[in-house]
């Protein structure tokens, strides 16, 4: 499996697994696989437009800085959100709020037919 292969099966993998951890009212494992999914999802973008992969969320976030403003800001946004699920109660609403972006992020003209289509579906 090359590295685009395997960002597109981890986002799948998160992003289907949270889904059934919601379904079982299970909202925190849920918001923090979705969260994680969002970081597949760009990381996919990254690595498919521009052949980098961030070794880790700084170099991410000034790489989307850099080359893709928008993606950028709406990772800004959620970076709380993703950071307080490990201290804090998670409310539905977060759930909402990364599906949300991940749908955002999905409309990319870089994002797969096979992740498209597994958001459609969930």
């Amino acid at each position: 499996m090359n590295q685009l292969e395997e960002l597109e099966s981890t986002f799948l993998e998160e992003y289907d697994s949270a889904t059934l951890l919601e379904r079982s009212a299970k909202h925190k494992s849920a918001t923090i696989l979705l969260s994680k999914a969002v970081f597949a999802l760009v990381d996919y973008i990254l690595f498919r437009k521009y052949k980098v992969l961030p070794k880790n969320h700084a170099e991410r976030f000034r790489i989307l800085e850099r080359r893709e403003p928008e993606l950028y800001s709406l990772l800004d946004t959620l970076w709380n959100g993703y950071t307080n699920t490990y201290h804090k109660p998670v409310a539905e609403e977060s759930i909402t709020l990364m599906k949300d972006a991940i749908e955002k992020i999905s409309q990319n003209e870089s994002t797969s037919p096979k992740i498209k289509e597994s958001i459609r579906k969930a």
